[in-house]
Formats: structure tokens, sequence, C-alpha cells
């Protein structure tokens, strides 16, 4: 059996699988679909992110 292979997203650090990920992208596709609907920058994401994980 083939081992998943895993990357982790540069915007909320999370290991996940690489089907998660859009092609030549660094994030995952809930990050990117997000960004898109709320009209903010990786840069605000990424941030959120740290806040959530931080506090």
């Amino acid at each position: 059996m083939a081992r998943t292979r895993k990357r982790t997203c540069d915007v909320t650090g999370m290991h996940t699988s690489v089907n998660n990920f859009y092609t030549n992208q660094s994030h995952v596709k809930a990050v990117d679909n997000l960004r898109r609907l709320t009209g903010a920058t990786k840069t605000q994401m990424s941030r959120m992110f740290n806040q959530l994980n931080t506090y």
C-alpha cells in the first residue's frame, strides 16, 4: 500500500494530503476559497490563522 504524500500549508501550518493543494500553490484549496470569498490577502489569512493558533 502506498504511503500518502503530505505537505505543509504556508498559511495554516497544517500537514495535509497533497490532494488538498492546487498545483504550484503553497496553501490548501480551502484557504484559497476563503481568500476569494472574503477578499483577504494571503498575508491577512496567515495572520488570522496565526492568531487563532496562539490564543
